[in-house]
């Protein structure tokens, strides 16, 4: 299928990188079918764009927060393992926002609410976390005493 990107043009994507998000994301509920597209072409990286198929100009900057958090532990309850369809751990993927102004080494990432992903039925949602350790603007890049660099 070929989607209109602001950032990228027009764009082909695969049907199996559609995902739904049935209540939308916060903030952008209208829009409820997303692409999930690898920030690198050989799907190397752990940053990923998530590009709304109905409007262009919507997209979010994502990573995978276990490359940079390897204690990042994230619970669901079953109403959420429900509504996301989830037969097993293996099925999900998770992701959380990043905001880059300026230079990336002050980038930020959202640990208090990911996007959660059946990456088998293509279901997506965003949870907020009951973990007050967590932070919406966690320094992604930091030194080995948790300082940001």
């Amino acid at each position: 299928m070929k989607i209109q990107a602001a950032r990228f043009g027009e764009i082909e994507v695969a049907d199996s990188s559609i995902i739904t998000f049935n209540k939308g994301i916060p903030g952008f509920e209208e829009y409820k079918k997303y692409a999930l597209l690898p920030a690198d072409e050989k799907g190397e990286s752990p940053f990923f764009f998530l590009q709304s198929i109905e409007e262009k100009e919507v997209n979010f900057f994502l990573v995978d927060p276990f490359s940079f958090f390897k204690e990042y532990d994230i619970k669901l309850e079953e109403q959420m393992v429900d509504r996301l369809e989830l037969n097993k751990p293996t099925d999900a993927i998770v992701l959380t926002t990043v905001t880059a102004k300026g230079e990336i080494k002050d980038a930020t990432t959202n640990l208090k609410a990911p996007l959660v992903i059946n990456n088998k039925k293509q279901l997506g949602m965003q949870i907020v976390l009951d973990n007050k350790d967590y932070l919406i603007k966690q320094p992604l890049f930091q030194d080995a005493e948790g300082r940001q660099v």
